[in-house]
């Protein structure tokens, strides 16, 4: 990650309100919030309960993250602005730092009241307004139809993507042979661009 960034993040106790959510940087005060929320909204939930071992994996992360030792991801909770409950999480991963790519999940519970359009569009703001990114990376399973629409609504174009399921069991440290993975859920890549996000959401003084 870049020096730029480190700074911006490290030295910032994050809060973007929206109408509906207040997006939260990831600390001390919120990482039991964060977790259960996490465990349960996260696409792997249900993997998460029946294999304990890969659960420990993303837990250590973020725990890590709250007590101030950075990786290649900005964690983020989303909390209900009228309630403050924790109803989601967006994270983007810095791995290449030019592209960040997103990972969000809501609730069950509180989905289809736009929470996560408005999370995703407010740190996309933040986001292009404050670093040097280009383009933002949106990976979906094709069968999330409400996740594909909420990128396309952002401006993204899909491009050729990765299996999502492979690379979540690579980052736990998992052995994976990608062939023994061949049938599971599609995914579909999407490409947020820089130009494109500001002609759609921001007048001359956006940025």
């Amino acid at each position: 990650m870049s020096d730029k960034r480190n700074d911006f993040i490290a030295g910032n106790d994050l809060a973007l309100y929206g109408e509906k959510i207040i997006v939260n940087l990831l600390n001390q005060s919120n990482v039991e919030c964060y977790l259960s929320t996490y465990k349960r909204a996260s696409a792997f939930s249900k993997v998460y309960e029946m294999m304990p071992d890969f659960w420990e994996h993303p837990c250590g992360c973020i725990k890590d993250y709250a007590d101030g030792k950075r990786d290649s991801k900005a964690r983020y909770l989303i909390t209900e602005k009228v309630s403050l409950r924790g109803v989601g999480f967006i994270e983007l991963d810095y791995s290449n730092v030019e592209m960040p790519e997103v990972d969000i999940a809501i609730l069950d519970e509180y989905q289809g009241k736009g929470y996560a359009f408005e999370a995703s569009k407010i740190l996309c703001v933040n986001v292009f307004e404050n670093e040097s990114v280009e383009c933002i990376v949106w990976n979906a399973f094709r069968s999330n139809k409400a996740s594909c629409r909420i990128a396309e609504k952002l401006g993204g174009k899909v491009v050729e993507g990765k299996n999502l399921v492979v690379e979540a069991m690579r980052a736990a440290g998992l052995k994976v042979n990608p062939a023994e993975y061949a049938e599971a859920p599609a995914t579909v890549t999407y490409e947020i661009r820089k130009m494109i996000f500001i002609n759609r959401f921001c007048n001359r003084n956006c940025m």
